[in-house]
């Protein structure tokens, strides 16, 4: 796996990638807990929490057709230097009058978020290529982003509590400045493209652009059961994550802390997951991983909101993680191997904005539900969704080798190939 980090460029994309998301986590926590000292409101509190979400519903079409639009290196570091500013603004904030600057720069720092991942998204195949590096580049994001959430969230709340808000704030526009220089050192240039002359109006050239990835979406074998799949689990997975605090709270009779270490033994699941989906990869095709995981899934979730140990919580809590990476993973590497070049972003935009709606109505529609049957049948009800992910994976065709892009042809800048193992 760790084989595709002699690719200088992309070491570089983790890096910078690394930084900036773990800013994030540490700002995911302090920031509502700020709130709630400041105000002591939990409508306030939760609102931190909820502004993050609706950015990623409104600018995804957006983002996708400008991050194929515009160099995508120059976009990173541009989104970047702004996200720095742009929480900057919260050590404005010294009293609940000033609430609404909070607000702003969450909402800001996700809007610009959007322009960032489809951008990201869209370079990696352009430093490692579509064949075997790929799977191992987007293993390698997971296991970031396993460290991420293992530390990412108690270290943000233990810096908030011992050296307060201000801190953390700098600390994350730090972390985005330090990820903008990482981004300035890659040598990686897209190849130049002859100048397309297009008639009609500035909207109607947006709305061809939007057009044409949606055709591709459509029309390539496979994509449509990818997509439908994935809103199914993220629907079902969702709903789950909407119990996680009346779960520790009424089921397991715990506080905030056990909560605090359910998400870190997640990250730990993630850690460990990161490498078995490199090697599910090159062993397995794309449809029986995303099966076999979905199916997974579902029972280690159905196992996990029905017990009433704390131990046995943290131990299914880790086992949550290794499929789960399996099949974003898979998806992944799905996706950016159907795709060409000049329509990833649109593909990455509208997966994450899939992802985004499915999210929400699964949170909204878990809490309902869990108010008014309970936690136990709704959690249930929730492991049953992923179970029909799994049933839908079924419909992703057997083969799709036609479909892929380059599948074998490394990038230039990459190593050659040596093995496909772990």
């Amino acid at each position: 796996m760790f084989d595709v980090l002699r690719v200088r460029d992309f070491r570089l994309v983790a890096a910078a990638d690394l930084l900036s998301s773990l800013g994030d986590w540490l700002l995911l926590v302090a920031a509502p807990y700020f709130v709630l000292r400041l105000t002591g409101s939990t409508l306030a509190t939760g609102l931190t929490l909820a502004a993050g979400t609706v950015p990623a519903l409104l600018l995804g079409p957006v983002a996708g057709v400008f991050a194929d639009r515009w160099d995508r290196r120059r976009t990173m570091l541009a989104i970047d230097v702004l996200r720095a500013a742009t929480v900057a603004l919260m050590l404005l904030v010294h009293h609940p009058g000033q609430l609404w600057l909070i607000y702003v720069a969450l909402i800001g720092e996700a809007a610009l978020g959007q322009f960032f991942g489809p951008a990201r998204r869209a370079l990696i195949p352009g430093l490692v290529g579509r064949g075997p590096h790929l799977a191992a580049a987007n293993s390698v994001a997971a296991l970031a982003s396993g460290t991420v959430r293992l530390v990412g969230g108690p270290a943000g709340g233990a810096l908030f509590a011992l050296a307060g808000f201000g801190p953390v704030v700098a600390l994350d526009a730090a972390s985005y400045l330090a990820s903008a220089v990482l981004i300035t050192a890659i040598h990686h240039r897209p190849e130049p493209s002859s100048p397309q002359r297009r008639g009609g109006t500035v909207l109607g050239r947006f709305a061809d652009d939007l057009r044409a990835g949606a055709r591709h979406l459509r029309a390539t074998r496979g994509l449509p059961a990818v997509f439908v799949t994935a809103s199914v689990f993220f629907l079902g997975n969702a709903a789950l994550t909407a119990l996680l605090v009346p779960f520790t709270g009424t089921v397991l009779h715990a506080g905030a802390g056990t909560l605090g270490l359910l998400f870190a033994a997640l990250g730990a699941g993630y850690l460990a997951g990161a490498p078995l989906s490199r090697a599910a990869a090159a062993r397995l095709s794309d449809r029986a991983v995303m099966i076999s995981s979905l199916a997974g899934l579902s029972a280690v979730f159905a196992a996990t909101f029905n017990t009433h140990d704390i131990a046995w919580a943290l131990l299914l809590f880790v086992l949550i993680g290794p499929p789960g990476v399996c099949f974003l993973v898979t998806v992944d590497t799905y996706l950016a191997r159907r795709t060409p070049d000049a329509l990833l972003g649109r593909v990455g935009s509208a997966y994450g904005m899939l992802q985004a709606a499915a999210t929400l109505a699964g949170i909204l529609g878990g809490a309902a539900l869990g108010q008014q049957v309970g936690i136990g049948i709704t959690a249930d009800l929730a492991a049953l969704c992923v179970a029909l992910s799994a049933v839908a994976a079924l419909l992703i065709p057997r083969h799709t080798t036609t479909g892929s892009l380059d599948a074998g042809k490394p990038s230039p800048l990459a190593p050659p190939e040596r093995s496909a193992e772990c």
